[in-house]
């Protein structure tokens, strides 16, 4: 045990003092007494008070010594070394992700994870500091290089779950961003362990060394994973997939409803392990759909899915091709497309489709609008140089968001024109020999692709309809898109044309106002559940539609892995840690409290 202000110990001259005090002499009034043998209890204070007496037991003396000692010990505040290795600076990176929510442990394991902070803000030093980071979506230091305990403690009891997925690269980047190289650093990753996965960005390693404490034990969950709604000509449908993420048989009870309305409740068994798809009609004035486990378990994000059931404002979408079966189920995917499909023959420029997609034709007058411009015949306006052999292809940038989720990695193409020379815009996925697909932004959005889609394998890939959907929203984005999004995913928003007001109404019935001079990115999507979107035209309200879900299988199987892999320590950075200290003078002052307590109720009962 060791001791913080040594110099404190000079309070200890108060206990002579005490002692001192018992032997002096009290002065009182004189008094004439006819006989001394009635005034007893004068006899007695006179003997007491004759100074340097040999002092007799009293429990007045020894518990007001007691009680003095017991305050010189809390003065020079007395640690105890504690278990956990802490370095001189304590870099706390608390995981407050969807997963944290569990409650397998109790109350929860983000709660959990709480207490085990604030035990190790206890054991800081007074030359230690620490700071706190927050592990979700987005990472957000809460505490920066403090001491003060207090604040500490505050920051870290303040800290709430969100319902998206742990950015662990964001917080050790920005773990990484507070230290320089040489500086005693240690990083303490409180969390359970389901986090996205690291980013390539740390190979040189980081400043500091990083140790896993996991949060939560069990993996025990059963969650709805999708929700779609589908519409054909005859009918409309809902496919729910519901999973039993654990080991054990689960019985749940399922409740559909209908813009709130029950319209099912189903008695459901699962093994351990499996899945269930099912499917539910949907009223045809519906606007929205919801399935909701009545059966709680430990997570509780993913028990409820909602669903637009409303069917969005739809773009006309006109593809002019001598035939392309691939390219035309690539558009129809999009619900707000109604496509129309025409011979080269028998194309006429019109003003009602919001974009053109010409496959192996150039008309004569190109629109004024969006269009995609696929293989130009030789000869045309966009035409590249003479045809040349391919091969392999790839993405100019793989960060750009065109491509986001397209992988090229086994994607060929046998032969394509030459576009090196071609003004029409920035390359977007190229070869060794030439670019590929070119995009560009003005006068309007458009794509021109210089190889036929039968000379390439694309057409087979996943690669191809997420491509074409890629395209097709950055050229015609939805006015909202009535599809589900993933908690803090940003939604682009669209005005309408000679839209004066528009507001998001979330799940809790907040509201938040948008611009409507331009598009818009609401970022506000952490609540799950059904938004509202409300534009004002002409005075009358329009209203659509989108819904948040969390839909991750990663986050739900919830069960926490024993070790994690995270980035090396450089090989510079010097770590020297230093056994924590618990301070435990609060203690001895709430017990010389208790010791003065006892002194007075001795005092007042004649003791």
């Amino acid at each position: 045990m060791t001791v913080l202000a040594p110099l404190a110990a000079v309070l200890a001259l108060t206990l002579p003092a005490i002692i001192a005090l018992y032997f002096l002499k009290i002065r009182r009034p004189t008094r004439v007494v006819p006989a001394l043998h009635l005034w007893p209890t004068q006899i007695r204070d006179r003997q007491a008070n004759v100074p340097w007496q040999r002092l007799r037991p009293s429990w007045l003396l020894f518990l007001q010594l007691l009680a003095a000692a017991a305050l010189v010990a809390a003065a020079v505040q007395p640690v105890l070394p504690a278990g956990a290795s802490l370095a001189r600076h304590s870099i706390v990176l608390l995981d407050a992700s969807a997963s944290m929510q569990a409650t397998d442990v109790t109350p929860s394991r983000l709660a959990e994870a709480k207490r085990q902070v604030n035990a190790v803000i206890d054991q800081l030093g007074p030359s230690d500091r620490m700071t706190v980071i927050a592990a979700g979506p987005t990472s957000r230091i809460i505490a920066s290089v403090t001491g003060d305990r207090d604040a500490l403690h505050r920051a870290v009891n303040g800290v709430t779950a969100s319902n998206g997925p742990a950015d662990l690269s964001a917080a050790l980047s920005l773990a990484a961003g507070l230290v320089r190289s040489g500086d005693d650093a240690r990083a303490y990753l409180f969390s359970d362990g389901i986090v996205q996965p690291l980013r390539s960005s740390f190979a040189a390693g980081l400043p500091f060394p990083v140790d896993y404490h996991r949060v939560g034990v069990s993996g025990e969950n059963v969650g709805l994973t999708s929700l779609t709604v589908r519409t054909s000509a005859q009918t409309r449908a809902a496919y729910l997939h519901l999973q039993n993420f654990g080991q054990q048989v689960r019985s749940v009870s399922l409740e559909w409803r209908a813009d709130g309305h029950l319209l099912d409740v189903r008695p459901l068994t699962l093994p351990a392990g499996q899945g269930q798809d099912l499917v539910f009609p949907v009223p045809s004035d519906a606007t929205s759909v919801t399935a909701h486990l009545a059966t709680g378990d430990i997570f509780a994000v993913d028990d409820t899915a909602t669903a637009v059931a409303r069917t969005p404002r739809a773009f006309k979408v006109l593809l002019v091709t001598p035939g392309n079966v691939f390219l035309e189920q690539a558009l129809r995917l999009r619900s707000d497309f109604q496509l129309d499909v025409v011979a080269p023959a028998a194309y006429k420029a019109s003003a009602a489709y919001a974009m053109t997609v010409f496959d192996r034709f150039v008309p004569p007058v190109l629109p004024d609008g969006p269009f995609w411009m696929v293989d130009p015949p030789a000869g045309s306006a966009l035409a590249g140089g003479p045809a040349l052999g391919i091969g392999r292809v790839r993405a100019v940038d793989a960060g750009d968001p065109l491509l986001a989720n397209v992988d090229l990695q086994d994607v060929h193409v046998a032969r394509s024109e030459d576009l090196r020379a071609s003004t029409f815009g920035r390359p977007l996925i190229s070869s060794l020999q030439t670019p590929l697909v070119l995009v560009r932004d003005e006068p309007f959005r458009q794509v021109l692709i210089g190889f036929d889609l039968h000379e390439s394998d694309l057409p087979l890939r996943i690669a191809f309809p997420i491509l074409t959907q890629n395209l097709s929203e950055w050229m015609l984005p939805p006015s909202v898109p009535s599809h589900s999004f993933h908690p803090d995913e940003p939604v682009t928003i669209v005005p309408e044309p000679g839209a004066t007001a528009v507001s998001v109404i979330r799940p809790d019935g907040s509201r938040g106002a948008l611009a409507t001079g331009a598009i818009a990115s609401f970022a506000e999507t952490d609540p799950t559940g059904l938004y509202v979107v409300e534009q004002v035209i002409g005075g009358q309200v329009q209203r659509s539609w989108f819904s948040v879900n969390l839909f991750s299988d990663a986050i739900s199987q919830l069960k926490p892995p024993d070790r994690l892999t995270l980035p090396p320590t450089r090989a510079v950075a010097v770590q020297a840690t230093h056994p924590g200290q618990l301070e435990i003078w609060p203690w001895i002052a709430l017990a010389a409290l208790a010791i003065v307590t006892a002194e007075w109720l001795a005092f007042h009962r004649g003791l």
